[in-house]
């Protein structure tokens, strides 16, 4: 009989914890499936010692049809999440077990701490009424900007990080080698020549900052990408992106307008003057518009590139994944936003 994926992951941990009995899994959840990677959450429920104890776990896996997977390392998101969870205040998940038996699950994935909270998703109505009251109320954007501050801070050779990520050489090494990066991609899923982006790319080269320090950057940090509960911010999601580079990459990226769309606020939550104030006031660091207009047209060179290679590998049938369709749709919309930001 063919185990389902909750049988599967029950009998995972029955191995796993081989001091406890009748293992049982619920509150079993599959939220909707990520664009590289699938999420499961759910309780652990064991007897050990003549006690009941239970635990809430989540599983990553990731997917082979997803989103840009050759550029994703579970492994290393795996060690990442270890290092920054015990070596920071920030509310980042623990991981217990990486797993390359991909009989198990259909795939490599890795089991972490379930942390309370919900998240929600920006652009629907239920997300942009939470955004709204919690933009009224003030904790949760001060939250988001605390947070994003301390990842900045972070000591990342003193915790090991330079041992698992790529240390940029020099204050340009960051952006030259997330160029080349791009260019790389352009030609991978390239369908026919794009003048715009052929233009972006060389105006990146032409224009780019030196970084003021070296950080954790985040590369996606988002309010889609975060968890809350009781009017605070509980966790943190999404490090697959994440690496050693310009924290400006990061701080352009809440203000890019594909993150709020038609909305006056940042990331539907904060206002910008609060942002930038409060960001420069907990790092000391100086944020110059030109330097956030540059990673702006970055951050949608990226943007095009996604929606790029969501179509391209649709149209030849290196996925079935409608939403992969659909991302190819947007191409358009973001190639319009990325004109826009270079004023033609």
């Amino acid at each position: 009989m063919v185990k389902t994926t909750m049988q599967a992951i029950e009998a995972y941990f029955n191995n796993k914890l081989v001091d406890g009995k009748n293992v049982r899994i619920t509150d079993f959840n599959q939220p909707s499936a990520g664009w590289s990677d699938e999420a499961f959450t759910f309780t652990v429920v064991w007897e050990q010692e003549g006690k009941t104890l239970e635990k809430g776990y989540a599983i990553r896996k990731q997917n082979k049809g997803g989103l840009m997977t050759e550029y994703q390392d579970a492994y290393r998101h795996f060690k990442l999440l270890d290092r920054l969870s015990k070596n920071s205040n920030l509310p980042i998940p623990g991981v217990h077990w990486y797993e390359t038996d991909e009989d198990i699950l259909g795939g490599t994935f890795f089991v972490m701490d379930k942390l309370p909270g919900k998240s929600y998703v920006p652009w629907s109505k239920e997300g942009q009424l939470f955004f709204k009251q919690a933009h009224k109320d003030g904790k949760i954007p001060l939250q988001f900007v605390r947070h994003l501050a301390d990842l900045h801070l972070i000591d990342f050779k003193e915790i090991g990080l330079a041992e698992d990520l790529v240390e940029p050489f020099g204050p340009y090494g960051y952006i030259d080698s997330k160029i080349e990066e791009f260019e790389e991609m352009y030609n991978k899923y390239l369908i026919s020549p794009d003048p715009i982006m052929v233009d972006a790319l060389e105006w990146l080269k032409l224009y780019k900052p030196a970084a003021q320090r070296l950080s954790v950057v985040h590369g996606d940090y988002r309010s889609g990408n975060l968890l809350y509960s009781n009017n605070r911010i509980t966790g943190i999601l999404d490090w697959e992106a994440t690496e050693i580079g310009d924290p400006m990459a990061d701080v352009a990226y809440v203000c890019a307008k594909s993150n709020r769309m038609d909305s006056p606020l940042l990331n539907y939550l904060l206002d910008k003057e609060m942002f930038l104030e409060t960001y420069s006031e907990f790092t000391g660091l100086t944020i110059e518009e030109k330097v956030l207009h540059y990673y702006e047209v970055f951050h949608q060179v990226r943007f095009v590139l996604i929606s790029q290679s969501a179509g391209t590998d649709f149209a030849k049938s290196k996925t079935k994944d409608l939403r992969m369709a659909r991302q190819g749709y947007r191409w358009p919309l973001m190639r319009g936003i990325l004109a826009e930001l270079l004023d033609y």
